[in-house]
């Protein structure tokens, strides 16, 4: 089986997939105006800010809360 009959038929087997996919790069056309080198390079550089933002963010809560601060201690009375 080739490549194409292959692609062929998980296409249709994922018909509302494939569905998304036509009407997603219709979308990426009309909004980049036909320009695809800019438009390339604009959802690269958004998948790259997203992986950054994703791991920091795993980083960030992997770093415990600092602990809490004892509670101040009332002064004793004093006794007469």
């Amino acid at each position: 089986m080739n490549f194409f009959e292959k692609l062929k038929k998980v296409l249709v087997a994922n018909i509302a997939y494939t569905v998304v996919l036509v009407f997603g790069l219709i979308l990426f056309l009309y909004f980049t105006n036909g320009d695809l080198i800019g438009g390339v390079l604009t959802a690269l550089s958004a998948l790259v800010v997203y992986v950054c933002i994703a791991s920091l963010y795993g980083e960030y809560k992997k770093i415990p809360n600092a602990p809490a601060k004892p509670a101040a201690k009332k002064p004793a009375k004093r006794k007469k």
